[in-house]
């Protein structure tokens, strides 16, 4: 064999020693990301259900002339319950999914019914951080569209979260609907710190967090912007995020056409 290709075969040895490298370190980078992400699904689940049996036996424990301490308790009650069943949607979505069962219930639905649904839900998140909530919708805008109401309702309360998750005390959050041509448009502005155009490139991935710090006071397990992603691809809809002087979440959903038939269908399949 030639000096030649001796230092060619080196050559080769060597760029695939790199890539074998390489290959390691990302999966090994992998392997600790999933290990982050079922450990923050499991704070997620514990924390709020450990909260609430703690608050439940002290109301039990209450003697009659002391019933008064009950109230704030089921605040946190209701407040931790919330947040575990938020997380649980999430949860079950995710492995609907990835097994492939997730399908679409389509129906006409008013949005300005999911959107109070959606506040609701945060009602107590929104009061602690005197939050104001904007939104160009009212008893004589009402919005009607065509669409899967569980997924809307779902990616509206993974992106309000964040929202809330990253205002600051006193912020603003404005929210608009709008339906032009056959897309209803929503865009949620909040005044956040923002994001990086990294933070915005990896934002969806399921395993990622914005805040990587181990006991950040914003929690979050990186699962609900995965799940928007995945449920805006099943609707065939477009999500776009900037981020200057705070976060702007833009959506594009499409109508969903459907005949009478196949609503008749869903409705027994449902």
């Amino acid at each position: 064999m030639s000096d030649k290709e001796l230092i060619r075969k080196d050559k080769q040895i060597v760029e695939l020693q790199n890539i074998i490298n390489n290959l390691n370190q990302k999966l090994n980078e992998s392997e600790s990301l999933k290990s982050n992400f079922i450990s923050n699904i499991m704070n997620e689940v514990y924390n709020p259900f450990s909260s609430i049996i703690s608050m439940a036996d002290n109301i039990q424990s209450l003697n009659a002339d002391k019933l008064e301490k009950a109230k704030p308790m089921a605040e946190i009650i209701y407040r931790e319950a919330a947040q575990l069943d938020f997380h649980l949607q999430n949860i079950f979505t995710a492995a609907s999914i990835e097994a492939g069962l997730e399908g679409l219930d389509i129906s006409e639905v008013i949005i300005n019914d999911i959107y109070e649904f959606v506040i609701t839900k945060f009602r107590v998140d929104i009061t602690n951080k005197n939050l104001s909530i904007k939104s160009n919708l009212s008893s004589k805008n009402e919005i009607s569209f065509v669409t899967d109401s569980k997924k809307l309702t779902l990616i509206l309360l993974n992106l309000l979260s964040n929202s809330i998750k990253y205002s600051p005390d006193k912020g603003v959050i404005r929210l608009n609907f709008e339906v032009i041509e056959d897309y209803l448009n929503i865009s949620i502005l909040d005044e956040g710190e923002g994001m990086t155009e990294s933070d915005i490139e990896n934002v969806f991935n399921r395993f990622s967090r914005i805040d990587t710090t181990i006991n950040s006071v914003t929690g979050g397990a990186g699962l609900g912007l995965s799940v928007v992603k995945a449920l805006m691809e099943i609707l065939n809809a477009n999500i776009k995020i900037t981020s200057d002087n705070g976060t702007k979440i833009f959506l594009a959903i499409p109508t969903i056409e459907v005949d009478d038939d196949d609503m008749m269908l869903d409705e027994e399949l449902f």
